[in-house]
């Protein structure tokens, strides 16, 4: 059991290795709230969410005011369970899923350090320890040899990002890298939802000689119709992402044969518990998950991605962090990834050591 002494909301943006290039937005850096919760025992807990109006709905700007709101109403409350934080976070304002998540993610990570064990043994029990992780190719002027590189430091999955060109291209990218990388990799194209209806009928009905694993999100996320008639022309499996932001998209998308899968990311959920009701039916209706993070995210967001990962009923399309495209992190032990896998720190709440100095360096 503890109080809430104080929580602080920083606005940061991390510098990255290079330019991430996707269909409908360019990442040049990172930009995410912190959350820094604070017990009356002084023990501290961090959370993490990425400021995404094309993703979210909300500004850094939103989420701050949102935070400050959400603060105002948990201030010098008395919290004894998980079930205490997601109550008072999510009863706390409407919408707004991406701040509620980082108070959450911050709080859930103080009661496991004041409780002595790790945030995943809070949220669930553990089912898996290797944690592969997804490797984009998504700017690179020598997309084949990174991979190759990348294929032999031990990753063993790959999502190229297409939709910003035309389709042949984008055909024959994802077909030179399929050849080159061989068949016992994990390859998607993942359009983030940059084609046109037309465009995206196109690539469907030609994809299925690629070999690709999965095809992520062709059109708008609006536009079931569309990814339910892009579904009925192949046979690969058709993932959705823009389009879910809850149980019931998830539910909408299966029952009109839109998605064979999907990819979960907690910013869009709000909250641990929803995520987990999210992939608790897909795993009930067979359907492919994916968890993921946003592009910049740090190791913050890393570690917590990992902790559910562990701990996730279902997981077949492996997860999505972004620390390995990270020119600076804001932790003085950064997540490690090892043969294409991230591994989890050892320790108390998520299991990492914030650098406060780089949260002031790095400071919007």
């Amino acid at each position: 059991m503890f109080k809430i002494k104080e929580i602080q909301i920083h606005n940061i943006g991390l510098p990255l290795q290079q330019t991430i290039h996707m269909s409908r937005v360019t990442i040049e850096k990172s930009n995410s709230i912190i959350i820094k919760a604070i017990s009356t025992n002084d023990e501290v807990g961090w959370g993490e969410a990425a400021a995404s109006l094309s993703m979210t709905g909300e500004s850094a700007i939103g989420m701050i005011r949102a935070l400050e709101y959400i603060r105002s109403d948990i201030i010098n409350k008395e919290i004894k369970s998980f079930d205490d934080i997601s109550t008072y976070v999510q009863t706390a304002i409407y919408g707004n899923y991406g701040a509620k998540s980082a108070m959450e993610v911050a709080l859930v990570d103080l009661l496991a350090k004041t409780q002595k064990v790790s945030f995943s043994e809070i949220i669930g029990t553990k089912l898996r320890s290797e944690l592969p992780i997804i490797w984009r190719i998504a700017g690179s002027e020598n997309e084949i040899d990174e991979a190759k590189q990348k294929r032999d430091e031990g990753f063993q999955a790959f999502k190229i990002k297409v939709g910003a060109k035309n389709i042949d291209d984008d055909l024959r990218r994802a077909e030179q890298l399929r050849k080159s990388l061989g068949d016992t990799v994990q390859l998607t194209a993942d359009a983030n939802a940059g084609y046109s209806r037309e465009n995206a009928l196109k690539f469907c009905s030609q994809v299925d000689h690629v070999g690709l694993d999965y095809m992520e999100q062709p059109v708008n996320g609006y536009d079931i119709e569309t990814m339910s008639e892009c579904n009925a022309l192949m046979h690969t499996p058709l993932s959705a992402d823009e389009g879910i932001h809850s149980l019931a998209d998830l539910e909408m998308h299966h029952e009109k044969k839109a998605a064979d899968g999907a990819s979960l990311k907690l910013i869009k959920f709000g909250g641990i518990k929803s995520l987990f009701d999210a992939v608790n039916y897909m795993n009930d209706n067979a359907m492919y998950v994916n968890i993921s993070g946003k592009a910049g995210d740090s190791s913050v967001s890393a570690a917590t991605i990992g902790h559910i990962s562990k701990v996730a009923s279902k997981l077949d399309w492996f997860s999505n962090v972004s620390i390995q495209y990270l020119a600076d992190d804001i932790i003085r032990n950064p997540m490690a990834i090892q043969d294409g896998k991230i591994v989890l720190k050892s320790g108390l709440g998520l299991g990492i050591d914030v650098d406060e100095e780089k949260i002031s360096q790095y400071a919007i």
